[in-house]
């Protein structure tokens, strides 16, 4: 039986490997998708910081117009699980973003419903 732990670290690699693979299917089974938000500071064309929040749908079609990167890196640096319907996950993707995941246990499984990113 997989536990949760295991479960949710899953979940991040659907999203990392869907991300660098350009993989809807991967990246729809991360997220829920009608309910979840990135949201994120991003440096804009001044380089300053601003704050940014987008729909995950709105999200990964965005995503599916890059081209696939299998060379990045990540690494899951922490998984909390608060309760048995709530976790929190830490990635640090390349050294570039730390991403801070929010995930729900829904009744499909573990999926991140708030990404919250910091454009180092």
């Amino acid at each position: 039986m997989t536990t949760d732990y295991e479960a949710i670290s899953t979940t991040i690699f659907n999203y990392f490997e869907g991300l660098k693979q350009v993989d809807r299917t991967r990246l729809e089974a991360a997220f829920a998708v009608d309910a979840g938000h990135m949201k994120g500071y991003i440096k804009d064309q001044n380089g300053e910081l601003k704050l940014t929040s987008r729909p995950m749908k709105d999200v990964i079609d965005g995503w599916m117009q890059r081209t696939p990167a299998p060379d990045m890196q990540g690494r899951i640096t922490a998984i909390q699980i608060i309760n048995p319907r709530a976790a929190i996950a830490v990635l640090d993707f390349d050294g570039v973003f730390t991403d801070t995941f929010q995930l729900a246990k829904l009744s499909e499984g573990w999926r991140i419903v708030n990404k919250f990113y910091v454009d180092q």
